[in-house]
């Protein structure tokens, strides 16, 4: 047995700030690469509901545990109690797990057994993988999950694919590849889907750097080379200028409302989500003070309007992905904001709409077919006037993010905003262990860190969990 079998555990309270799975989630892939054993209690005290383990949480403890060769206590569906025991001691010449002790496979195959949220998975044994991943007999480790793509309160494929990938790869990660295979649902009719995970390790002999990685320092590039996390400090990066918007509607297409009594023109629910965030954004954009968005005559004159050709906006909007969906619950919209530094700026929504229809009168006689009639046109009334509060509610919410604040200009004063960080709220979530990793593996802090400090108060309760469990596990001297 490991030499840290013996450690004490790191304790640590599930009832802490959050007190959701992300704790869970981070606590032991944490565990898993250094070494340090963890045992948390009251799992998920915070959350309504059930306590305890998940299907999701238990999926990633069992593989995590089984990667690792650690062992487990608790890890069952419903535990609000768990111990995560590694078995792999510490390298000698680092702060992780030494590499000549773990083996790792080429390919895994998860089965969530509900829709439970796939990219939640993939946050906890990512961290894991890019470390050990040069141990397979593969340039890279192919994970498919099946579960759910499109969850309530979890990134979705779209925010992953569009906002969380591309990020990783402009702050210094090693290249990340996600494939859709079919989605997956929470709300409404569960229905399962699947996505693979291609993972490139830190270090391979195989792998081609990214194209964005061309534009990383040479500290940084070292670092990738040398299989050490790479040190991030995003407020190393400028944001930049917004170029581009790109939405993305899922919705379906046999609901229907009737536009005009006398035409009889019919508009579905899709099509209404996305004219009617295509007009919000127009609307809300030319509100944001001009600095936001890049110089109009870098724009070329295809680009200065959008893909209804509406000229005078401040910014292209384009449509980068519409799908029908074949249930009112199955409602998805996601806003990206491409930044001229390469960043991606995101913001979603998921709506179960429609929740609020009467139910059927049970009527015999000639009005039977009207009354019919007049619930399901109640009904679809019901499910449009819920899409438009969604879009508008999303695009709120995507302004805040995009716009630091800074109204538009009533004069020609000049405003010069704070600096602000380069990702939207949710994806400062996904840095936090990258963060943290980086400055456990290069052993100090940035002195551009210390310079210009993040506003913490840009930072959501998940930020600052996820900061909370990496200060335990990985201890004070990480800078967090």
């Amino acid at each position: 047995m490991a030499e840290n079998s013996n450690l004490e555990p790191v304790l640590l309270n599930g009832r802490t700030l959050e007190g959701g799975g992300q704790l869970v989630r981070i606590a032991v892939g944490l565990s898993a690469l250094t070494g340090r054993p963890v045992s948390i209690e009251n799992v998920r005290a915070n959350r309504p509901g059930k306590k305890g383990l998940k299907r999701s949480h238990a999926a990633a403890v069992t593989l995590l545990a089984s990667m690792s060769g650690s062992k487990v206590t608790g890890g069952e569906v419903g535990s609000q109690f768990l111990t995560f025991f590694p078995q792999s001691a510490k390298s000698p010449s680092g702060p992780l797990v030494d590499l000549t002790q773990v083996s790792v496979k080429p390919e895994y195959d998860i089965n969530i057994a509900t829709a439970g949220a796939i990219c939640l998975v993939f946050q906890a044994l990512y961290p894991y993988i890019l470390y050990v991943g040069s141990q397979a007999p593969a340039p890279f480790v192919k994970v498919k999950i099946t579960g759910g793509t499109n969850p309530s309160k979890s990134p979705s494929y779209d925010y992953l694919a569009q906002v969380i990938v591309p990020n990783f790869a402009k702050l210094g990660l090693p290249p990340l590849s996600v494939t859709l295979h079919k989605r997956g649902w929470s709300s409404g009719p569960v229905d399962l889907g699947a996505m693979t995970f291609q993972i490139h390790p830190l270090t391979s002999k195989d792998v081609s750097r990214p194209k964005s990685s061309s534009k990383l320092s040479d500290s940084e590039a070292q670092s990738f080379d040398a299989g050490r996390f790479p040190k991030i400090d995003i407020m190393d990066h400028e944001r930049g200028k917004i170029t581009q918007i790109d939405i993305t509607v899922l919705a379906p297409d046999h609901i229907r409302l009737e536009a005009d009594s006398l035409s009889k023109e019919v508009c579905t629910l899709r099509k209404h989500i996305e004219q009617t965030a295509r007009q919000a954004l127009r609307s809300a954009t030319r509100k944001i003070h001009p600095s936001t968005f890049a110089p109009r005559q870098t724009l070329s004159s295809a680009e200065s309007s959008d893909d209804d050709g509406e000229p005078e906006i401040a910014v292209p909007v384009r449509m980068h992905t519409s799908e029908a969906t074949y249930h009112h619950s199955h409602v998805y919209l996601l806003l990206v904001a491409h930044t001229s530094t390469g960043f991606r700026i995101g913001h979603d929504t998921l709506g179960s709409l429609g929740s609020g229809r009467a139910k059927k009168q049970k009527n015999k006689g000639r009005n039977k077919q009207r009354l019919i009639h007049d619930d399901r046109h109640a009904f679809e009334k019901d499910v449009f006037s819920g899409a438009t509060e969604m879009v508008r509610g999303c695009v709120e919410g995507f302004i805040r993010e995009i716009s630091n604040g800074i109204p538009a200009a009533e004069s020609d004063s000049v405003i010069t905003p704070e600096k602000k960080a380069c990702l939207d709220q949710h994806m400062r979530d996904q840095i936090v262990v990258f963060e943290a990793l980086g400055e456990a593996c290069h052993g100090t802090i940035s002195e551009t860190a210390n310079e210009i400090r993040e506003d913490g108060r840009d930072w959501t309760l998940h930020t600052r969990t996820a900061q909370w469990v990496c200060r335990q596990v990985l201890g004070e001297g990480n800078g967090l």
